[in-house]
């Protein structure tokens, strides 16, 4: 049988379209676009910025740990993402607090900005409205506006290009600058990565294609882990699939042993993120671990991505990613847009 026989499917775009009821396909292709629609904003913020933490949930929070990334590269200045509603000891009036929720309405982020306005930290509310906003305006604290009616997670670029906004405004990072360097090379990968570019030739359906049926497990180095992280939480979300996602080197002291000497099921799909700028030793030591697996009847995926720098190469792994969950959506028949089991999850939280 031909490798792409099975993924007839993901070449017919009326089909694509039918399953895509809520058009999330149109709003990840709006990546690029979005992230240069954000860097339009300006905002004024008081004080200074000797650190930063960033605070969200789920699809509200993956642009600060974008931004950890990027920082680790070019920042003097450390910053942390906080999911939950605990603050680092160390925040206080020289650290910016970005709060960042989509809907405005996460519980969490609302929680910690009453902790964090104790604090006498700065704090900027990147939302699209709802009780943060209000609480924003109410105390006095800056609010950078996202659009309305998209699903947070494919809000992204709108959210991460405003907290880049904020991050650039207080010389944390050069934000603007890099955001909107990488731009350009995300569209061009999304355009060649589009339902109309055949299976044979589309890296993300071949990818998809071969995760389908199959559990992923994403790593990636410490420089580009936010991108792991996003795969695992798009593929979850989208797909409606079980996925994970753990750090390279790290996974070699602890899950290779899982990997080699447990009882892997034939579904399990490890996946190795690699950057193809950076080579040496890293590049060498994953070769090494993707070769036991391999020994082991597991067949692991290592996906090369380029990029100009880190940023770039995070972003372009992110646009990857995203479409990655799109395909394996379609191969599965469901919308990916609704997410029932949330918002049941959240409605009796309430």
């Amino acid at each position: 049988m031909h490798p792409f026989r099975m993924a007839a499917p993901l070449d017919d775009v009326a089909h694509l379209a039918e399953i895509d009821k809520g058009r999330m396909l149109e709003q990840m292709l709006a990546f690029p676009r979005q992230i240069e629609e954000a860097l339009q904003k300006e905002v004024t913020i008081d004080g200074s910025a000797e650190s930063v933490c960033l605070c969200g949930m789920g699809g509200s929070a993956i642009g600060g740990d974008i931004l950890c990334d990027y920082a680790a590269a070019v920042s003097e200045v450390p910053i942390a993402v906080v999911r939950g509603l605990d603050l680092p000891k160390w925040v206080g009036p020289e650290t910016l607090v970005l709060m960042v929720s989509y809907s405005g309405n996460t519980w969490e982020v609302n929680e910690l900005f009453e902790r964090a306005k104790a604090t006498g930290a700065s704090i900027v509310g990147v939302t699209s409205g709802g009780a943060l906003q209000d609480r924003c305006e109410s105390q006095g604290s800056p609010v950078i506006s996202v659009p309305k009616g998209l699903q947070p997670r494919a809000a992204l670029g709108y959210l991460l290009g405003s907290a880049g906004v904020a991050l650039d405004t207080v010389n944390v990072l050069p934000a603007r600058r890099d955001l909107g360097r990488s731009t350009g090379a995300v569209a061009d990968l999304m355009q060649n990565l589009s339902p109309g570019v055949p299976t044979d030739v589309n890296m993300a359906k071949k990818i998809a294609v071969r995760l389908n049926g199959r559990l992923p497990v994403i790593y990636a180095p410490r420089t580009i882990r936010s991108v792991a992280l996003r795969w695992q939480t798009q593929i979850n979300e989208n797909a409606k699939m079980i996925a994970f996602s753990g750090e390279y080197p790290e996974m070699n002291h602890n899950q290779i042993v899982g990997w080699v000497e447990g009882e892997v099921r034939k579904e399990m799909a490890p996946i190795f993120l690699r950057s193809s700028s950076p080579s040496g030793i890293l590049a060498e030591r994953m070769a090494v671990t993707v070769g036991l697996i391999k020994e082991s009847k597991i067949d692991p995926l290592v996906v090369e991505l380029s990029g100009r720098s880190v940023l770039e190469t995070v972003l372009i792994g992110i646009a990857l990613g995203d479409l990655v969950s799109f395909y394996l959506a379609a191969l599965r028949g469901v919308d990916p847009t609704p997410v029932n089991s949330i918002v049941e999850l959240k409605k009796r939280m309430r």
